[in-house]
């Protein structure tokens, strides 16, 4: 806001005449206690309050067909021009404001029913599904060591986190515990499933690892203790 600007001419006269919102009018409050300028504009017009209710919705006594006491004048005919521009100013302001407000409600009101047109037809339309594509699996053989004859498949499917690992063992020691290990190209090596046996030798697990199936160079299946039972290149 500066001085001398007509937006500065336009707050003024809503000022005076009370028409500003709570926050305009403590704005320009603190904006008054260090503008001169603004000071003396508001002295000049500082009657206007006054003159409208002197008027009345009549036109005041002094505009009436009977005979009536003449006022003392309020203002000098400088400061009635002035609040003549005030009363325009405030009068166009207000006027811009229901114009942009009436605006603002047609597209409120032509979105409303667009959006409706559209939700209708979206509601009348039946979408149809789409299954995802299924996963394949990489079966992979591990074959039993020397001394072992466990039965083991591993069925490797790629995930976006990584490798699932489905596992069909037969013939499996019947007490302690198993695990599935992966090892990378740089031989690290991680569990990627672990199990109790069973009484019967079989078993049907899933593991998982963050390897993808091409980073995964061998598998392992050991027993709790460590031993090696069965193994197999990826």
């Amino acid at each position: 806001m500066s001085p001398g600007s007509d937006d500065v001419h336009v707050l003024l006269g809503a000022y005076v005449l009370g028409g500003l919102s709570d926050e305009d009018h403590r704005m320009y409050s603190e904006h008054l206690r260090t503008c001169g300028p603004c000071q003396a504009e508001l002295g000049q017009v500082s009657g206007l309050p006054r003159l409208l209710d002197l008027a009345g919705p009549e036109g005041g006594p002094h505009l009436s067909d009977g005979p009536a006491a003449v006022p003392e004048p309020l203002a000098t005919e400088q400061g009635d021009a002035r609040v003549t521009t005030l009363l325009g100013e405030v009068a166009r302001r207000r006027r811009r404001r229901r114009a942009w407000l009436t605006a603002l409600a047609a597209a409120a009101a032509v979105i409303f029913f667009a959006g409706g047109a559209w939700l209708g037809r979206s509601l009348g339309t039946t979408a149809t599904p789409t299954a995802p594509p299924a996963a394949v699996a990489e079966h992979v053989a591990v074959a039993a060591l020397p001394g072992s004859s466990v039965r083991i498949d591993v069925a490797l499917v790629k995930r976006g986190w990584g490798t699932e690992l489905d596992i069909d063992c037969e013939d499996m020691p019947t007490n302690g515990e198993l695990a599935l290990w992966v090892i990378d190209a740089k031989g690290r090596a991680v569990t990627a499933a672990s199990w109790r046996a069973t009484a019967a030798g079989y078993s049907r697990v899933t593991g998982a690892t963050a390897l993808s199936p091409n980073e995964i160079q061998t598998l392992e299946v050991r027993t709790g203790t460590g031993k090696v039972l069965a193994s197999a290149r990826a």
